[in-house]
């Protein structure tokens, strides 16, 4: 996707690509999408699920429909609007929970980010550990906070390690889509201001589990299109050959000049 913003006070190209692999795993059961509404508004969404027999595959894929559906029926710019999404989400996967009993404990993680172009500006949201990077001047400026048990933990002060990375039972979620969680998903409060330059990055933990905050940043530094950025992130994940390699997912945004918008 390709998209313009162009007014008085901001003349930005916004581009985007996606990127989803299997990992080491015969089936992906992450799924990602977006919408463009011109002048209303895009959202663009990431899902990563989990439950057996198949059925994370599909708990992803009800995320993020749900996420975008309701986005086309109204694109609130707005903390509550995003917070609406996701609950949007969580009845849909909830809703198909009951309907045999593979699917019981179906969930997924889920992170969206939303662009109102008419004042330039970008506001998120997520649950699980599924991240969002905000990039400026091509270093980490603002990354979402997982809703994990070690999360959870390092808060508490039990663990001190700040890289989540190494810690045991990384992977145990304090909430996500369909987890009948007490932790509540997060919604960024106030909407940034977006500036030239700026790079987003919605991923599954597949991918940023596997890549520091600094590879990111230097391969954002090398790359001259988000494709490019993508792919050379998932590459370096994949060339490890990590045997369990997880399913790893992504979109990336770029905020650019525009200097004659069409």
């Amino acid at each position: 996707m390709i998209a313009h913003i162009a007014s008085d006070q901001h003349r930005f190209r916004l581009s985007v690509a996606s990127l989803s692999a299997p990992g080491a795993r015969a089936s992906n059961e992450d799924y990602l999408g977006m919408i463009d509404m011109g002048t209303r508004g895009c959202c663009l969404a990431l899902a990563d699920g989990a439950g057996g027999h198949g059925n994370g595959a599909l708990a992803a894929r009800l995320t993020v429909d749900a996420v975008l559906e309701g986005y086309r029926d109204n694109p609130l710019f707005a903390p509550a609007g995003l917070a609406s999404l996701i609950s949007r989400a969580e009845h849909t996967v909830s809703a198909e929970q009951p309907a045999s009993v593979s699917r019981q404990h179906m969930c997924a993680t889920v992170v969206l980010l939303c662009i109102e172009p008419t004042t330039g500006r970008a506001l998120w949201a997520h649950w699980g550990d599924s991240r969002l990077y905000c990039f400026r001047a091509d270093k980490v400026h603002r990354m979402t906070e997982d809703h994990s048990l070690v999360q959870q933990l390092l808060h508490a002060g039990i663990y001190q390690k700040d890289d989540l990375r190494q810690l045991p039972n990384r992977s145990v979620l304090s909430g996500a889509i369909g987890a009948h969680s007490q932790v509540p998903p997060t919604v960024l409060g106030e909407a940034i201001a977006l500036e030239a330059g700026d790079a987003f990055l919605l991923c599954s933990d597949g991918l940023w589990e596997n890549l520091q905050e600094a590879d990111m940043e230097a391969a954002l530094s090398a790359a001259d299109r988000p494709d490019a950025w993508l792919q050379q992130m998932v590459a370096s994940v994949l060339a490890a050959g990590k045997p369990n390699q997880d399913n790893l997912s992504a979109h990336a945004l770029w905020v650019t000049l525009e200097d004659n918008p069409t």
